[in-house]
């Protein structure tokens, strides 16, 4: 099997999440020292609510950001080559499973909650697509953070959206629907109005049924019916974290037209079956594979232990160690 080094590819990237106060330090020695070395090209770096917003300051969540701060992580990403994108999530992702868990926007303005019937949730909350004042909000904020961090490109999450379809306004809607002419609004108003790349999760429009994935890394209620309506210079984020031989969502997504990255996390031997896969599937000679624009590792981690570890603390336990050495893997692969 082809893999590795019989392809060329543009990113080498790493997604993680903003570090506590105590690890800023660490943080940026990451940016300087350890990106660097390994040839990550690309920091995708998860915001959420952990700025602290000047427009709209109600949804600041604790442990933010600060504009200062915004502005020396861009400037050290510029130095060092890496191409920075900050992360929101724009959809799903805005709280824990229980009523008083919301994340800022939820927490600041209840009304954008898609389940505000519900006291707990099966995973976590939505925004309402529909609500007439949703948008004036989101937009605000997509605007200052890509002014913030100096941005070409913003990452609008969209992942695991089990909370569609479900309020007054969006009920009698089709799921698919609802996704597709979210995924568009958020696409116009970055790519037509502000001249930025969007880049996003690829698992709702992936079909579970088909894929064989099942309804965590694609989806199993009907999100992905409309993806002939999904503008094709969208970056596809299409993560994987469980063992497979083949991962038929790259060469769907490439022959779909979209560019697309591939999105390990954990596990070394998982990694570079995904990888393989992935690697094997760019080194061919059609049009479609050239779609395929490299890896971008996932962390889901304490950032600051992540950022210890691959700086040499080898006292780092849990999951940090294993998304550090799964890193270290998967930015070997496309060069």
């Amino acid at each position: 099997m082809k893999n590795r080094s019989d392809v060329n590819w543009d990113v080498h990237g790493l997604c993680i999440g903003v570090p506590k106060r105590a690890d800023y330090g660490a943080f940026k020695q990451l940016i300087s020292d350890v990106l660097p070395y390994y040839g990550c090209n690309t920091l995708v770096l998860l915001i959420r609510y952990r700025y602290a917003f000047q427009r709209h300051p109600e949804v600041t969540d604790p442990g933010a950001l600060t504009p200062r701060q915004a502005a020396e992580i861009a400037e050290l990403c510029r130095a060092n080559d890496i191409r920075l994108i900050p992360k929101m999530n724009l959809l799903g992702h805005q709280s824990g499973t229980d009523r008083g868990s919301e994340l800022g926007l939820l927490r600041a303005y209840p009304e954008f909650d898609e389940t505000p019937d519900l006291e707990t949730v099966r995973y976590c909350r939505s925004l309402c697509p529909s609500h007439p004042a949703v948008t004036d909000v989101v937009f605000d904020l997509m605007d200052e953070i890509l002014m913030a961090f100096d941005a070409d490109a913003l990452h609008v999450g969209l992942d695991e959206v089990f909370e569609i379809g479900h309020c007054p306004r969006c009920k009698d809607t089709p799921n698919a629907v609802l996704f597709a002419d979210w995924v568009r609004a958020l696409h116009r108003h970055l790519a037509v109005d502000r001249n930025a790349e969007m880049w996003m999760w690829g698992d709702r429009l992936l079909d579970a049924e088909t894929m064989g994935y099942g309804e965590w890394e694609s989806s199993a209620n009907h999100t992905w019916e409309r993806i002939d309506e999904i503008p094709r210079d969208i970056v596809m984020c299409d993560w994987h974290y469980e063992e497979g031989e083949t991962f038929p969502s790259v060469p769907y997504f490439a022959e779909q037209g979209f560019p697309v990255v591939a999105c390990p996390w954990r596990y070394v031997a998982h990694t570079q079956q995904f990888l393989d896969d992935a690697a094997s599937y760019a080194a061919g000679k059609d049009s479609a594979s050239n779609k395929v624009l490299g890896v971008l590792q996932t962390s889901w981690c304490d950032a600051g232990a992540l950022a210890r570890y691959l700086l040499g603390d080898d006292s780092i336990e849990g999951v940090a160690r294993l998304v550090g050495e799964s890193f270290r893997v998967a930015m070997e692969y496309g060069r």
